[in-house]
């Protein structure tokens, strides 16, 4: 077999190429981007076929490092890579013991194809703009045919695309076949090496061994290129946390060669790897990815990633949480059973609790009793339940000590909102609760961790699935389950169930905002001055919402608040942009003078369960509620004629007159279409600074009670007249 020189062809087609797309041709500087854009390009990497193999090969497509295989049809084709000298064979043929350099080592990728049949391996990747050469070195072994058509080239979708030309494989000899293509914008394409058959069967067509391929340009790597290898990954925007741990998922990875995905976190926007990160999963319904040993009380920010095999990096949006305080659940157990059974109780309550302090904020001390008598488990609610657990061994597990656990929580036939109609789908024949949680928090969770919508706990007077380990059959041991039982159990609080009895719900991290953001307050009740009122605070400290525009909202800082988030006790605090005065409560609402927010600053916000429409969009209001230590704590209401006062809190969807929208000025646009005003549309509150005018600026000799509805200019501000 001769392999004693290289022919080269396509080099005119290629300058030819160029100077069509105006391209320079002398002296053209060639910058080698092989190693950037393309991975295992000399196919050395993950060889099928070793120096120490030994039989035969004809049909079937092999995987290696770094390239992909599109076949037509699956049969009738061949790929792999052998290691040059091996003593496997090729379709009866032998593989050189040399690469076209005359040096050993190495390796090569070899293709058949018959019955009109194609081979394509191919890296897809996103390339910058620029004039492009691919350079394939190949060589024919079939001595009865010198025939074929190479599929070497670019190739974006089958409109657009760069392939060879060549179809004449000297046997023996080595080749260089250059293909050149231009780029005019970062484009998501492929670079493919393959060989289409022109026989019948695979005699009749070369066998095609590639030794490398190269990526040339005339433009030097650049920044345009780091972007354009960037993997683009698409994070999913729910999410799950507790006190020490965070779970992410990821919806999409696009880009080739990826080697790893994750998620990475930090204290600050835009984490990256370098901050901290996890590849470590669980699986339920699609990976979930888990973040460990965080701190409790601590705003974060995690965002998903994925990695390259040329080490390159692409992040998803960033994630911005809380988790929440550490729980403090702890038990006692009398010890009361034989020495075997003890030491499975005390494994189990001891691993329950370490879960349950890891994702919740949950505060509660049981008592456990060996009772032989007890056919499986059983638990009281109150601040310091009393759990029986019975003898039987498949029930002295973590699973039901959770279970049991929850009823102490609050998941009993009694007192708290799981026997209540409120936050239950309905009342048995009993007067319990039963049927679907409605809660907000637990469907949330349940959408995220089952990775579906519109999900809804279930459950009866005492009992809830999913992941209620209602029994021992349930009890499958597994992190999946005993996480979604605690993590449930905390949303639960979150929602309004009644943990323990000097707290009516757990506070949360439940609005996202920003310290430097100025926030409107619209009450949801339309009698109430649903966007055409905000809440708005005066230099004494009176409060009130008053009937403005939004526009005109916008443009009062006595109408505009910022809210800070403290996370050590998971509460807001809301201080008015023009006095500087915080909102407080004492004996009622109103704003006070404070350098720094006490206890009577301290808000817990609870999201609502009823999306309320605005500007096109919708989105759900929130109680502003005094946290007092008890199960009737205080939550701003609006009353008649701009009033605000203080009544006792009220988890019903009908409770509108406590539950407040609370928009941005981007939000706030968006509720009218109109911008603020301005002098050039007639609306100055210089000019219309007494009396009733139109929005043209035309005086009105007219009483407000006789207006027509519609929005006029007021003493100099702006009214809705419904």
């Amino acid at each position: 077999m001769r392999t004693s020189r290289i022919v080269v062809l396509s080099l005119v087609a290629c300058l030819s190429a160029f100077i069509s797309a105006g391209a320079q041709t002398s002296e053209q500087e060639w910058h080698d981007l092989t190693d950037q854009y393309l991975v295992n390009a000399d196919f050395s990497k993950g060889v099928n076929y070793g120096l120490d193999d030994v039989g035969k090969v004809s049909m079937g497509i092999r995987t290696f490092d770094g390239w992909k295989a599109d076949v037509k049809p699956s049969t009738s084709v061949g790929g792999s890579t052998f290691a040059y000298g091996t003593a496997v064979t090729f379709n009866a043929t032998a593989i050189p013991a040399v690469g076209p350099d005359g040096q050993g080592g190495g390796a090569c990728l070899a293709l058949c194809a018959g019955l009109n049949a194609e081979v394509v391996f191919y890296q897809e990747m996103k390339m910058a703009p620029g004039n492009y050469k691919l350079v394939v070195t190949s060589m024919n072994l079939n001595e009865r045919s010198q025939n074929g058509d190479a599929l070497a080239g670019w190739w974006k979708n089958a409109d657009e695309n760069t392939l060879s030309t060549c179809s004449y494989f000297p046997t023996g000899e080595w080749m260089n076949d250059t293909i050149c293509f231009t780029i005019p914008e970062l484009t998501k394409s492929r670079v493919q090496v393959g060989l289409r058959a022109v026989g019948g069967t695979t005699r009749m067509t070369a066998y095609l061994i590639i030794d490398r391929v190269q990526l040339w340009r005339d433009i030097p790597f650049g920044p345009d290129d780091e972007e354009a290898l960037l993997p683009e990954v698409i994070g999913d925007t729910r999410f799950a946390r507790g006190a020490t741990m965070a779970f992410g998922r990821i919806k999409e990875v696009h880009g080739d060669n990826i080697v790893e995905s994750g998620y990475c976190w930090a204290t600050h926007p835009k984490p990256t790897i370098d901050d901290n990160h996890t590849t470590t999963k669980l699986e339920n319904n699609g990976t979930v990815y888990w973040l460990k040993n965080l701190q409790p009380a601590t705003i974060y920010y995690m965002r998903a990633y994925a990695k390259t095999a040329a080490g390159r990096v692409g992040y998803a949006d960033d994630i911005k949480f809380c988790t929440v305080p550490k729980g403090n659940v702890t038990y006692w157990y009398n010890n009361g059973g034989d020495e075997a059974a003890n030491k499975r109780v005390n494994d189990a309550a001891t691993r329950a609790c370490e879960i349950f302090n890891d994702l919740s904020s949950m505060v509660k001390h049981f008592n456990i009793g060996y009772s032989a008598g007890t056919p499986t488990a059983d638990c009281y609610y109150g601040d310091e339940p009393w759990m029986n657990m019975g003898a039987n061994s498949s029930y002295q597990r973590a699973g039901t000590i959770m279970h049991e656990m929850q009823h102490g929580f609050g998941v009993i036939p009694y007192t708290t909102q799981w026997n209540k109609n409120i936050l239950r789908e309905r009342l048995d024949g009993e007067g319990r609760g039963t049927g679907h949680w409605l809660g907000e928090r637990v469907s949330a969770f349940l959408d995220f961790w089952d990775n579906t919508t519109g999900s809804q706990l279930n459950g009866d007077y005492q009992h809830l699935w999913p992941y209620g380990i209602n029994g021992a059959s349930e009890d499958n041991g597994r992190n999946e389950l005993y996480f979604a039982n605690a993590m449930i159990g905390q949303a639960l609080g979150e929602d309004g169930l009644e943990h323990r009895s000097n707290t009516f719900a757990e506070p949360c991290y439940i609005f996202e905002q920003e310290d430097d953001v100025k926030y409107y307050l619209t009450n949801e009740a339309v009698d109430r001055g649903k966007l055409t009122s905000f809440l708005s605070a005066d230099e004494g400290g009176r409060l009130s919402w008053m009937n403005v525009a939004a526009d005109d909202a916008r443009n009062d800082d006595h109408a505009a608040w910022y809210i800070t988030f403290s996370p050590a006790k998971q509460y807001y605090q809301l201080r008015n942009a023009a006095t500087g005065q915080y909102l407080s409560f004492s004996g009622g609402f109103k704003t006070v003078v404070r350098d720094t927010p006490t206890a009577n600053e301290q808000l817990h916000l609870m999201k609502g369960r009823v999306k309320v429409a605005h500007g096109g969009k919708a989105q759900r209001g929130f109680w502003l509620v005094h946290p007092t230590g008890t199960m009737t704590p205080n939550c701003m209401q609006a009353n008649a004629n701009g009033a605000l006062g203080s009544a006792t809190f009220n988890l019903a969807n009908t409770s509108t007159r406590q539950r407040w929208l609370i928009l941005t000025a981007d939000e706030l646009q968006e509720t009218t279409g109109m911008e603020a005003p301005t002098m050039e549309q007639n609306i100055s509150k210089e000019i219309c600074i007494d009396g009733i005018y139109t929005l043209d600026g035309r005086r009105l000799n007219t009483e407000k009670a006789q207006l027509k509805p519609g929005l006029y200019i007021i003493n100099g501000r702006k009214w809705v007249v419904k």
